[in-house]
């Protein structure tokens, strides 16, 4: 929650009305300036009622009208900041601390306060450029998928692969592949399958299939730009491979974009 500001949402201070001696805080909103989605367009609290969770407001025009407090935002006035102030306590101050560490790494969505732990940690490993122990990168990754776009999880998880062992884990470089491609990154996306290629790959058989899956619908992506029969080539060579280890619903997919590419 940030204080220092111009204003401040409704839905930051809803939680803290409903806190002991949160009458205060409710008190020194009625004055204050609030706006829904236009600032320009200021109105004046003259009531709030906490079962409804409304503000009365006049508008410069001496109308008045209730709105939802929580798709709001508030002017802050020094009362209101002495009031938020009073009630909040350490822990406050420790989420902050937190949403600022997250949104800092790109991302913008409202995080749960519950997830707020498991999503830090999964920015700290990335800035440490540090690979999470398996479970911690499970649920690190079900948070950023969560909560961000393949942008922030493309970010996290190239930062957490270069700390990791050689040959880096299938499953982890599998999901870089995929973010990379849907962010716009084709070429570094395939450098990235080159893995498949190595013996020493660390790869199960699962893994391996999905991989050259992706190398395969990389190679045709270059193909569409470029129209070099090479790359059309090596896209069913991957097709091959994959459907040799284990036939499956992606590999046929690919061979029918291959056909489609064809002719």
């Amino acid at each position: 929650m940030d204080i220092e500001g111009e204003d401040i949402s409704g839905e930051d201070i809803l939680p803290l009305l409903h806190r002991p001696d949160g009458q205060r805080l409710a008190d020194s909103l009625i004055g204050a300036g609030f706006y829904m989605d236009d600032p320009e367009t200021i109105a004046t609290i003259i009531a709030f009622d906490p079962r409804s969770r409304a503000v009365r407001v006049e508008t410069p025009g001496g109308q008045s009208r209730n709105l939802p407090f929580a798709s709001g935002y508030v002017l802050l006035t020094p009362a209101l900041v002495s009031a938020i102030a009073f009630l909040r306590t350490p822990a406050d101050e420790e989420r902050d601390r937190m949403r600022r560490k997250i949104a800092a790494f790109g991302f913008r969505s409202k995080i749960e306060d519950d997830e707020l732990p498991g999503l830090l940690a999964a920015v700290e490993a990335a800035h440490a450029y540090r690979l999470p122990w398996r479970e911690e990168r499970f649920e690190g990754l079900r948070l950023v998928r969560k909560y961000g776009s393949a942008r922030e999880e493309a970010k996290l998880l190239t930062a957490w692969l270069e700390g990791a062992d050689d040959p880096p884990p299938g499953d982890m470089v599998i999901a870089l592949v995929s973010a990379l491609r849907e962010t716009g990154h084709p070429i570094e996306a395939l450098a990235r399958t080159d893995l498949v290629t190595r013996k020493a790959n660390g790869l199960d058989r699962k893994e391996t299939c999905i991989l050259l899956t992706q190398r395969g619908a990389l190679w045709l992506d270059r193909y569409e730009l470029e129209h070099d029969p090479e790359f059309l080539d090596r896209a069913r060579q991957c097709a091959k491979r994959s459907w040799a280890i284990e036939p499956g619903e992606e590999c046929s997919m690919l061979y029918n974009r291959i056909r489609k590419l064809e002719g």
